[in-house]
């Protein structure tokens, strides 16, 4: 696919809407609206081998809490792991002794350019919260044993965490041995 054109539909304060004009391999134009997001790094903040600590919070698109790891956008030029420190501080209260990258993904990459960056915090210690002013955070620890009974009963249903804790029970299990 070749891009002959992008023209900017709208711009918001934490994305902007493009629609661009692609030509594809037999020369036919193709339209499509994609949503440009700087990115966002999301935490799987570990209290202990067997522990991890999820948040719930108020989403606006699936109208109801979530249970979901601590995530956060980008600032601009901010390094993945500069905000996976400062997002599992403000919406947990937690430093973390490690952040390990676990992988990186594109959540919907249909629609959406966004790439989410994720982490694995250990050796947690205490820090302070600081939620912003549309955030009301509530945190919960959930056993690895706890996590699979609430995947698997569709109790979780916010996608990073479910393909980071997926991955982490998958890649990593010695974290989670009951």
């Amino acid at each position: 696919m070749i891009q002959l054109n992008r023209e900017k539909v709208y711009e918001g304060k934490l994305f902007n809407v493009v629609k661009v004009t692609l030509q594809n391999e037999d020369g036919q134009s193709v339209v499509r609206d994609v949503v440009e997001h700087p990115g966002a790094a999301c935490i799987i903040p570990m209290l202990d081998n067997d522990t991890v600590l999820l948040i719930e919070q108020w989403r606006i698109g699936a109208k109801r809490p979530l249970w979901e790891i601590p995530a956060g956008t980008l600032d601009p030029g901010e390094d993945p792991l500069a905000c996976a420190a400062r997002e599992l501080e403000e919406e947990t209260g937690y430093k973390a002794g490690k952040l390990e990258h676990l992988f990186t993904m594109f959540p919907s990459p249909g629609i959406v350019d966004e790439k989410m960056h994720i982490f694995v915090a250990t050796g947690l210690t205490p820090g302070q919260t600081n939620f912003d002013d549309d955030e009301d955070i509530k945190s919960k620890p959930f056993s690895f044993r706890d996590l699979r009974v609430q995947l698997k009963a569709n109790n979780i249903k916010d996608g990073k965490t479910i393909a980071a804790l997926g991955y982490l029970m998958v890649f990593k299990p010695y974290l989670g041995k009951d």
